[in-house]
């Protein structure tokens, strides 16, 4: 039997929420999670192509999927066959991952033209894409998830490689999400460590996001939608220990915990709830990789490694503060910054593509805190109340590595597959707050003047005391 995943209880909380009024409406058409998941395939299929003509557009990549001892690309075909002709759309290439880039995207619209609507068997890229396609021929989405991967199967972003930088685009909502208990627990252990290690960002993305509407670099920060997955918390951590035995329960508990921060992410109409500084590191990892023409690691797994370094961070910059840090904040001028983000993304791509595209995003961030800049002597004055907060939105260092750890998840860089470098990790640490236009923790690092090469080598040096391979 499917389990429940109750949308219009949700929907009846958020409308009820004092803040309920500010955030958008849940697009998440439903949800089928659980056992059996899959069997609400054909069905739903059929009431979405209700009124519409022509064939359905199933996108995956190439990657096996297990499902009942055989191909779940297969049974899906087959299941959606049953009611209505289809046709492949495969992207990235045999023993490669796919990436969500311009000619990916391109090749991939030109296939699906005329389909009557899409249907994505996939993890995190491959779904990201499909949301794209639906997005540009404006007709229905399905998603098959294939792992406890991400939590983007359920929001309506897309992450792309916009001139080999990731960026969070709208997309679409899917109409139908299956989460069926026999494809989560066939799918490879590292993947459903990935989506754990993805969630581990709640100990920490979300105090960015009170940070910067604290500091007035961000007006849409919202109790209500950083509870939604927050409150799994300890389920979470308790879930953690069981991943690699692929036990249903917890990959339900993960399915539904990155189902419920996808939708906090639509819903806030940004991914600030559940992205901080440690997604932009990894962020910055796989853009690297890719423009060396080399695999990243799965980004989950990178987040719960950065997640450690920003769990740090925060403490340190905690400290400071609680020396006066907030007195001495000093930004540097738009010529210094310019120069900075070149100099930082010229080192990976000598065109200066990539360097242009993130000094776009970055001087936002400037120009928006010129205007803010007197939020810092109001947060000082208050400091007490915020410093509460913060703590309680955080996590120690020690319970992200516990939690990591016992999902079978590295917590160094280094122990990642494949291994980042030492210079690789210090350069997307360093250069983490240079990539975009969000405020975080590394940013008021900056700010306060101890965002140097000598603090960031001790602190990358910090993170690993914690242990080697898990």
């Amino acid at each position: 039997m499917t389990d429940s995943f109750d949308l219009a209880a949700l929907r009846s909380r958020l409308d009820e929420a004092p803040d309920g009024a500010t955030l958008r409406p849940i697009g998440l058409g439903s949800v089928h999670v659980g056992d059996g998941a899959l069997e609400a395939l054909p069905d739903a299929v059929a009431s979405l192509l209700r009124e519409r003509s022509g064939s359905v557009a199933i996108v995956s990549d190439h990657t096996p999927k297990r499902y009942r001892a055989g191909e779940l690309l297969e049974f899906v075909t087959k299941a959606v066959a049953s009611v209505v002709k289809v046709r492949g759309v495969f992207v990235g290439d045999p023993g490669h991952n796919a990436h969500a880039d311009e000619e990916t995207l391109a090749r991939a619209k030109k296939q699906s033209q005329g389909a009557s609507c899409i249907v994505a068997v996939g993890s995190g890229t491959v779904v990201d894409i499909g949301k794209v396609l639906a997005a540009s021929h404006n007709v229905p989405y399905l998603v098959v998830q294939t792992a406890d991967s991400v939590n983007g199967f359920a929001d309506d972003r897309s992450v792309l490689l916009i001139k080999g930088v990731k960026r969070t685009m709208p997309s679409t909502w899917a109409n139908v999400l299956i989460a069926d208990s026999d494809v989560l627990a066939e799918a490879p252990v590292e993947m459903n460590a990935s989506g754990l290690a993805d969630l581990i960002a709640m100990f920490t993305a979300p105090a960015d996001w009170y940070l910067a509407n604290l500091l007035g670099m961000d007006d849409s920060y919202s109790p209500t939608v950083v509870a939604l997955a927050r409150e799994q918390g300890p389920a979470l951590l308790e879930a953690a220990r069981r991943v690699p035995e692929a036990d249903r329960g917890a990959l339900g508990q993960i399915a539904s915990t990155l189902t419920l921060s996808g939708i906090s992410m639509g819903i806030a109409g940004t991914t600030a709830p559940c992205s901080g500084m440690e997604h932009a590191v990894s962020h910055l990892l796989e853009m690297a990789a890719v423009k060396a023409g080399d695999e990243a690691a799965l980004h989950g797994l990178q987040v719960g490694a950065s997640s450690v370094v920003a769990s740090l961070l925060w403490q340190r910059v905690l400290d400071e503060i609680a020396d006066g840090g907030l007195e001495r904040v000093v930004v540097p001028d738009a010529v210094a910054s310019e120069s900075a983000v070149r100099a930082a993304f010229l080192t990976v791509d000598p065109s200066g593509d990539m360097a242009a595209e993130c000094w776009r995003e970055h001087e936002k961030k400037l120009a928006r805190w010129s205007q803010v800049r007197d939020r810092v002597a109001m947060a000082a004055a208050q400091w007490p109340s915020h410093e509460k907060a913060l703590r309680h939105l955080l996590a120690p260092p020690t319970t992200i590595v516990e939690a990591l750890l016992s999902a079978g998840a590295p917590v160094n860089f280094a122990d990642l597959t494949p291994s980042v470098s030492d210079e690789a990790a210090r350069w997307a640490v360093a250069s983490c707050n240079l990539m975009r236009e969000r405020f975080s923790v590394a940013d008021l690092a900056s700010f306060l003047g101890i965002w140097d090469e000598a603090f960031v080598d001790g602190l990358l040096a910090e993170a690993k005391s914690f242990g080697g391979s898990p």
